[in-house]
């Protein structure tokens, strides 16, 4: 893996070594997850590092420019779109999201799986943005073979409560989530309020303390601020001694005007972390 690589392409493509995308379809909880893996062109080397995503609620913003540009880093990124989302089978539920990442990161660690699309099994990732962050960070807490796990600008149900903002997030539900299936708002909220502690990100964090984690923050963001939500997590982690990485960019909760930087970032401590 290169991470200077990021924003830089061959002069041309080859045939033989060309990157490839692969249409997707991953049964969790019995139902089909719809999606996509991307493989780095062959010259950059195989077995590749891989990069499990997680999209936020409901999905609208995309993170396509960080996965490709992980791609030309050299990984073999994996986006699935979970339970209930943009067309993957079932409903939307909280409590399916961490079920879903585990599901799929074992689907990328069978074996023949990895032989066929060239991935190191060993190096094994999960990056997830707002509730996707979230649904990482719960994933890799059941996964401690993986290589590391990086939450970008995290959503927290447990401090959303404990915060007083759970107005904001049956709004949030009942607004944008008009794109999800789901039998009603008010059944997701209750998903939500009623499994709040086990969401939480602070649960059982201490999971964490051998998976080296990456925590960026957006130093704007009021969907998920920061110091209610994130820094919480980043403080339990430092009193552990676990490997965390913290960083802080000055953007919305988006990153919409430094994605750039947020894949420098990303791509760097997955380079460190690579070795």
């Amino acid at each position: 893996m290169k991470a200077e690589n990021i924003f830089a392409e061959f002069e041309k493509d080859e045939i033989s070594s060309s990157p490839e995308v692969f249409e997707l379809n991953i049964v969790s909880g019995g139902c089909r997850l719809y999606g996509y893996l991307l493989t780095p062109d062959k010259r950059m080397g195989r077995p590749c590092p891989a990069v499990i995503t997680s999209h936020g609620f409901p999905g609208y913003t995309t993170n396509n420019d960080l996965e490709l540009a992980l791609m030309r880093a050299g990984c073999a990124v994996i986006h699935m779109n979970h339970r209930g989302a943009w067309g993957s089978e079932g409903r939307y539920l909280f409590t399916n999201l961490k079920d879903d990442l585990v599901a799929i990161t074992k689907w990328v660690c069978n074996p023949a799986i990895a032989d066929q699309y060239g991935i190191d099994r060993d190096r094994v990732f999960l990056v997830g943005h707002s509730m996707g962050g979230q649904s990482v960070l719960n994933a890799a807490k059941e996964l401690p073979f993986l290589r590391g796990v990086a939450a970008l600008a995290a959503y927290d149900i447990g401090a959303a409560f404990r915060c007083g903002m759970e107005k904001d997030l049956f709004l949030m539900i009942e607004t944008e989530g008009q794109c999800l299936k789901m039998n009603s708002a008010a059944e997701v909220y209750e998903n939500a309020r009623d499994h709040q502690e086990e969401l939480g990100i602070l649960n059982q964090c201490e999971r964490l303390a051998e998976v080296p984690v990456l925590l960026v923050e957006a130093g704007l963001d009021t969907v998920a601020p920061a110091d209610q939500m994130m820094r919480p997590l980043a403080e339990k982690l430092k009193a552990l001694s676990a490997p965390v990485t913290c960083e802080t960019i000055v953007s919305n909760h988006s990153f919409a005007g430094q994605r750039m930087k947020l894949a420098r970032i990303v791509a760097e401590w997955m380079e460190k972390t690579a070795q």
